[in-house]
């Protein structure tokens, strides 16, 4: 039995996948992007062959990650909350399932987790 080939990105992203992304501003339009979680950055992509990176985040600066309860019936949406004094802005997410709404809150938070503690290494 032939064990299928991992995606090249397996080994350095903690989880990857497909999402919505709010493009923030008044409109807020809603992308599909393909997004990764490696360690402490999420890296988010076009598209899943990885070649044109949109912007990279890095986790350190959010607060934590949590689910987003919106009007309308838009379910399974969730957001990363940024750190007080950072200049960053929260930004939004929608899953295509429940399940992944909820790992994706709990890889981010770990990824959030981790860049805290990376900051908190440098300092000591």
């Amino acid at each position: 039995e032939e064990v299928s080939e991992k995606p090249k990105s397996a080994p350095t992203a903690e989880k990857y996948g497909w999402i919505k992304k709010s493009s923030g501003g008044i409109l807020g339009l809603w992308k599909d992007r393909y997004i990764q979680l490696r360690k402490t950055q999420l890296v988010v992509y076009e598209d899943e062959d990885e070649q044109k990176c949109i912007e990279t985040v890095e986790l350190e600066s959010y607060d934590k990650c949590q689910e987003l309860r919106a009007l309308l019936k838009r379910k399974n949406r969730f957001i990363l909350i940024r750190s007080p004094g950072k200049k960053v802005h929260d930004i939004k997410f929608q899953a295509p399932t429940l399940e992944e709404k909820e790992s994706w809150i709990k890889a981010l938070n770990e990824g959030i987790n981790r860049g805290k503690n990376k900051v908190f290494d440098e300092v000591r």
